[in-house]
């Protein structure tokens, strides 16, 4: 999973450094940390859609999705193993 994992964590931490908070790891509770704002979590859901090739659908753009690099990890792993 790192191939999808580590430039999660890379972008978020990109993201989150303009701010000066403390570096991101695969666990770091991104909601609850205040790291992700509603402008933050657009500019992280386009990242994603191009980065892997994916679509998110809004239905499924949820908090539970983005508790943490990990979890969103899983989902993009997830996403682009169904077909289009």
């Amino acid at each position: 999973m790192d191939d999808i994992e580590q430039p999660i964590i890379e972008y978020i931490s990109t993201m989150v450094a303009e701010t000066g908070e403390s570096p991101v790891d695969r666990d770091t509770p991104l909601l609850e940390a205040g790291l992700l704002d509603s402008i933050k979590l657009v500019r992280l859901v386009q990242f994603l859609e191009k980065e892997f090739e994916i679509s998110i659908p809004e239905t499924e753009i949820q908090a539970e999705l983005f508790e943490s690099p990990a979890k969103i990890a899983a989902y993009v792993s997830q996403r682009a193993a169904q077909p289009a």
